[in-house]
C-alpha cells in the first residue's frame, strides 16, 4: 500500500523578523518541511535570518518557495514574476523550489499565468483548485491556520493512499508593526502544527518537501 505524503510549510517568512523567528525555531524543531518567502518587503534587512534559514533547508532538505506578491491592479504578471523570482535568487543566492501565492483568493484570474511562468522555471506550484494548466504541484492543500484541531485531524484522516498533501501554516507572534489579518492567531498555529504531528505520526503518514515531489 502506498503511504500518503505530507508537506508542512509556513507561509509569510520575510513579512516580520518575529515571525521569521518562529519559523526557525519551528524548523529547529523538524516541525515543518517548507517555508515559503516574500522577497519585496523587509527580507534583505534579514540576513543573519536568512542565512540561518539556509543552513536549515540544506541540513533537513527543507523546500523553499516564493511567496508571490501581488499588487491588485496588477497587469503585467509575468514581469512581476521574473521580478520576484530574480529578487529571491539575489538574496538568497539560489532558485526557489516552488512558487505559490501571498493572499491568493483575491488572484484566481491569475493562477495560470503564474502555472505558465512555473513550467517556465521548471518548478512546482502550490495547488489551487482554479488552476487549469497541468503541472508539477501537490494533490491538494488546505489551510491549517484558523482550523480547529478536529478539522486539521479529520483532513488526515481522510487522505487516500499516495496523495500528496500540502498543510499550509501562518507560524509567528503578535507583531505590533505588521498589518496581518493573522496576526494575533499565529501564536496558535504552533499548536496547530504540534497537533498535525500527532496525528499524522499515529496515522503513520509520510513527511516531505516540494523537492521530494515528482
Amino acid at each position: 500500500m502506498l503511504i500518503p505524503n505530507i508537506i508542512l510549510t509556513s507561509d509569510d517568512f520575510g513579512l516580520s523578523k518575529i515571525y521569521n523567528r518562529e519559523i526557525l525555531r519551528a524548523l529547529q524543531s523538524d516541525l515543518l518541511t517548507s517555508v515559503s518567502i516574500m522577497v519585496d518587503g523587509h527580507l534583505f534587512r534579514q540576513q543573519q535570518q536568512v542565512l540561518t534559514l539556509k543552513l536549515l533547508a540544506k541540513e533537513k532538505n527543507i523546500s523553499l518557495g516564493l511567496h508571490l506578491e501581488i499588487g491588485i491592479n496588477q497587469s503585467d504578471i509575468r514581469e512581476l514574476c521574473l521580478s520576484q523570482w530574480n529578487r529571491f535568487i539575489n538574496i538568497l543566492g539560489l532558485e526557489p523550489d516552488y512558487i505559490d501565492i501571498h493572499k491568493d483568493h483575491l488572484f484566481r484570474n491569475h493562477y495560470d499565468d503564474i502555472a505558465g511562468f512555473c513550467i517556465e522555471k521548471k518548478v512546482a506550484f502550490r495547488k489551487y483548485k482554479e488552476t487549469t494548466v497541468k503541472l508539477k504541484a501537490p494533490d491538494d492543500m488546505f489551510i491549517a491556520s484558523s482550523e480547529s484541531l478536529n478539522s486539521i485531524e479529520e483532513r488526515l484522516n481522510v487522505m487516500k493512499s499516495n496523495e500528496t498533501l500540502e498543510m499550509v501554516f501562518h507560524l509567528g507572534m503578535y507583531d505590533e508593526d505588521v498589518v496581518s489579518s493573522l496576526n494575533k492567531e499565529r501564536a496558535e498555529d504552533r499548536k496547530r502544527l504540534e497537533w498535525a504531528h500527532e496525528v499524522i505520526n499515529k496515522l503513520g503518514l509520510k513527511l516531505m518537501s516540494y523537492n521530494q515531489l515528482k
